[in-house]
Protein backbone atom coordinates (compact mmCIF):
# COMPACT_ATOMS: atom_id res chain seq x y z
CA UNK A 1 0.00 0.00 0.00
CA UNK A 2 2.80 2.65 1.01
CA UNK A 3 4.35 1.87 -2.30
CA UNK A 4 1.45 2.27 -4.34
CA UNK A 5 0.62 5.85 -2.26
CA UNK A 6 4.45 6.83 -3.56
CA UNK A 7 3.49 5.37 -6.66
CA UNK A 8 0.68 7.87 -7.04
CA UNK A 9 2.68 11.02 -5.28
CA UNK A 10 4.91 10.37 -7.66
CA UNK A 11 3.23 10.41 -10.94
CA UNK A 12 0.36 13.15 -10.13
CA UNK A 13 2.28 15.81 -7.79
CA UNK A 14 3.02 18.12 -10.50
CA UNK A 15 -0.42 17.77 -12.25
CA UNK A 16 -2.26 18.26 -8.82
CA UNK A 17 -0.15 21.34 -7.95
CA UNK A 18 -0.57 22.92 -11.14
CA UNK A 19 -4.66 22.53 -11.14
CA UNK A 20 -4.15 24.05 -7.39
CA UNK A 21 -2.35 26.93 -8.29
CA UNK A 22 -4.29 27.64 -11.45
CA UNK A 23 -7.04 28.56 -8.71
CA UNK A 24 -5.26 29.42 -5.42
CA UNK A 25 -2.35 31.53 -7.54
CA UNK A 26 0.22 30.98 -4.15
CA UNK A 27 2.66 28.27 -4.12
CA UNK A 28 2.94 27.84 -0.38
CA UNK A 29 -0.85 27.56 -0.16
CA UNK A 30 -1.40 25.26 -3.11
CA UNK A 31 1.85 22.91 -1.30
CA UNK A 32 -0.69 22.96 1.77
CA UNK A 33 -3.56 22.05 -0.04
CA UNK A 34 -1.85 19.37 -1.88
CA UNK A 35 -0.45 17.80 1.53
CA UNK A 36 -4.01 17.45 2.85
CA UNK A 37 -4.95 15.86 -0.24
CA UNK A 38 -2.51 13.22 -0.45
CA UNK A 39 -3.65 12.92 3.26
CA UNK A 40 -6.70 12.71 2.05
CA UNK A 41 -5.85 10.10 -0.73
CA UNK A 42 -3.71 8.10 2.27
CA UNK A 43 -6.75 7.51 4.11
CA UNK A 44 -9.14 6.97 1.73
CA UNK A 45 -7.42 4.76 -1.18
CA UNK A 46 -9.28 1.85 0.29
CA UNK A 47 -12.34 3.30 -1.04
CA UNK A 48 -11.71 3.67 -4.22
CA UNK A 49 -13.04 0.88 -6.04
CA UNK A 50 -11.82 1.10 -9.83
CA UNK A 51 -8.49 1.88 -10.35
CA UNK A 52 -9.41 3.36 -13.66
CA UNK A 53 -11.01 6.23 -12.02
CA UNK A 54 -8.24 7.06 -9.77
CA UNK A 55 -6.93 10.57 -11.74
CA UNK A 56 -11.05 11.75 -11.57
CA UNK A 57 -10.89 10.73 -8.02
CA UNK A 58 -7.71 12.42 -7.12
CA UNK A 59 -8.83 15.67 -9.14
CA UNK A 60 -12.25 15.26 -7.36
CA UNK A 61 -10.64 15.53 -4.00
CA UNK A 62 -8.50 18.19 -4.63
CA UNK A 63 -11.48 20.30 -6.10
CA UNK A 64 -12.42 19.63 -2.48
CA UNK A 65 -9.95 20.66 -0.77
CA UNK A 66 -9.44 23.81 -2.92
CA UNK A 67 -13.28 24.19 -2.00
CA UNK A 68 -12.81 24.17 1.18
CA UNK A 69 -9.56 26.24 1.59
CA UNK A 70 -11.74 29.32 0.54
CA UNK A 71 -14.53 28.41 3.00
CA UNK A 72 -12.48 28.47 5.44
CA UNK A 73 -10.69 31.62 4.78
CA UNK A 74 -13.64 33.17 4.02
CA UNK A 75 -15.32 31.88 7.51
CA UNK A 76 -11.93 33.15 9.35
CA UNK A 77 -12.01 36.51 7.78
CA UNK A 78 -15.15 37.50 8.65
CA UNK A 79 -14.84 35.66 12.31
CA UNK A 80 -11.41 37.47 12.70
CA UNK A 81 -12.84 40.89 11.49
CA UNK A 82 -9.66 42.18 10.91
CA UNK A 83 -8.89 46.25 10.66
CA UNK A 84 -10.37 48.05 7.76
CA UNK A 85 -7.17 49.29 5.95
CA UNK A 86 -8.32 52.49 3.28
CA UNK A 87 -7.78 49.45 0.49
CA UNK A 88 -10.39 47.30 2.18
CA UNK A 89 -12.29 50.58 2.88
CA UNK A 90 -12.56 51.25 -0.88
CA UNK A 91 -13.56 48.13 -1.64
CA UNK A 92 -16.25 47.90 0.29
CA UNK A 93 -17.74 51.23 -0.75
CA UNK A 94 -17.44 50.21 -4.25
CA UNK A 95 -19.48 47.05 -3.36
CA UNK A 96 -21.59 49.18 -1.81
CA UNK A 97 -21.99 51.85 -4.81
CA UNK A 98 -22.94 48.73 -6.90
CA UNK A 99 -25.12 46.96 -4.72
CA UNK A 100 -27.49 50.79 -4.38
CA UNK A 101 -27.76 51.13 -8.15
CA UNK A 102 -28.13 47.12 -9.63
CA UNK A 103 -32.30 47.89 -8.58
CA UNK A 104 -32.16 50.39 -11.60
CA UNK A 105 -30.93 47.38 -13.85
CA UNK A 106 -33.00 44.77 -12.11
CA UNK A 107 -36.22 47.33 -13.01
CA UNK A 108 -35.05 47.71 -16.52
CA UNK A 109 -35.56 43.71 -17.13
CA UNK A 110 -38.38 42.36 -18.99
CA UNK A 111 -41.26 41.61 -16.77
CA UNK A 112 -41.10 37.54 -17.18
CA UNK A 113 -37.06 37.68 -15.72
CA UNK A 114 -37.79 40.76 -13.53
CA UNK A 115 -40.05 39.18 -10.82
CA UNK A 116 -38.22 35.83 -10.17
CA UNK A 117 -34.84 37.36 -10.02
CA UNK A 118 -36.46 40.10 -7.59
CA UNK A 119 -37.63 37.34 -5.63
CA UNK A 120 -34.58 35.11 -5.55
CA UNK A 121 -31.75 37.65 -5.03
CA UNK A 122 -33.51 40.47 -3.46
CA UNK A 123 -35.79 38.01 -1.35
CA UNK A 124 -34.06 35.10 -1.12
CA UNK A 125 -36.81 33.00 -2.05
CA UNK A 126 -36.16 29.50 -3.28
CA UNK A 127 -36.94 28.46 -6.70
CA UNK A 128 -39.48 25.96 -5.71
CA UNK A 129 -41.14 29.22 -3.96
CA UNK A 130 -40.68 30.88 -6.83
CA UNK A 131 -42.58 28.31 -9.43
CA UNK A 132 -45.45 28.00 -7.08
CA UNK A 133 -45.46 32.14 -6.60
CA UNK A 134 -45.57 32.50 -10.13
CA UNK A 135 -47.69 29.57 -10.89
CA UNK A 136 -45.05 27.82 -13.40
CA UNK A 137 -42.91 24.79 -13.31
CA UNK A 138 -39.49 24.84 -11.28
CA UNK A 139 -37.64 24.10 -14.49
CA UNK A 140 -39.60 27.49 -16.24
CA UNK A 141 -38.96 29.14 -12.66
CA UNK A 142 -35.14 27.80 -12.79
CA UNK A 143 -34.50 29.04 -16.80
CA UNK A 144 -36.07 32.76 -15.83
CA UNK A 145 -33.64 33.25 -13.41
CA UNK A 146 -30.62 31.93 -15.11
CA UNK A 147 -31.82 34.06 -18.25
CA UNK A 148 -32.62 37.01 -16.02
CA UNK A 149 -29.19 36.68 -14.60
CA UNK A 150 -27.32 37.08 -18.16
CA UNK A 151 -29.31 39.86 -19.62
CA UNK A 152 -29.14 41.10 -15.76
CA UNK A 153 -25.11 40.79 -16.64
CA UNK A 154 -24.74 41.86 -20.09
CA UNK A 155 -26.31 45.25 -19.03
CA UNK A 156 -24.06 45.78 -16.13
CA UNK A 157 -20.99 44.56 -17.93
CA UNK A 158 -22.28 47.03 -21.22
CA UNK A 159 -21.95 49.89 -18.42
CA UNK A 160 -19.31 48.96 -15.89
CA UNK A 161 -16.26 47.35 -15.98
CA UNK A 162 -15.91 45.20 -12.63
CA UNK A 163 -13.48 43.71 -10.83
CA UNK A 164 -13.86 41.41 -8.16
CA UNK A 165 -12.23 39.36 -5.60
CA UNK A 166 -12.18 35.85 -5.81
CA UNK A 167 -15.86 35.29 -3.55
CA UNK A 168 -17.10 37.63 -6.06
CA UNK A 169 -17.23 41.09 -4.36
CA UNK A 170 -16.94 44.31 -6.62
CA UNK A 171 -13.85 45.20 -5.82
CA UNK A 172 -13.31 48.47 -7.92
CA UNK A 173 -15.62 49.31 -11.43
CA UNK A 174 -15.05 52.04 -14.33
CA UNK A 175 -17.79 53.38 -16.25
CA UNK A 176 -18.08 52.02 -19.38
CA UNK A 177 -18.50 55.42 -22.06
CA UNK A 178 -20.85 56.34 -23.59
CA UNK A 179 -22.91 53.23 -22.52
CA UNK A 180 -22.87 54.06 -18.79
CA UNK A 181 -24.24 57.38 -17.51
CA UNK A 182 -22.32 57.93 -14.04
CA UNK A 183 -24.01 54.96 -12.31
Amino acid sequence: MNTHINKIWKEYHNQLLAFINTRVHDNAIAEDILQDVFVKTLHKIDELKDEQKLKSWLFSITRNAITDYFRKKKKESSIVGYEDSDDEFEQENAMKKAEGWIGIYIDELPDNYRKPIELYELQNKSIQEIADELGITYTNARARIQRGRKALKKSLTDCCTFHVDVYGNVIDYYPNPPKCDGC
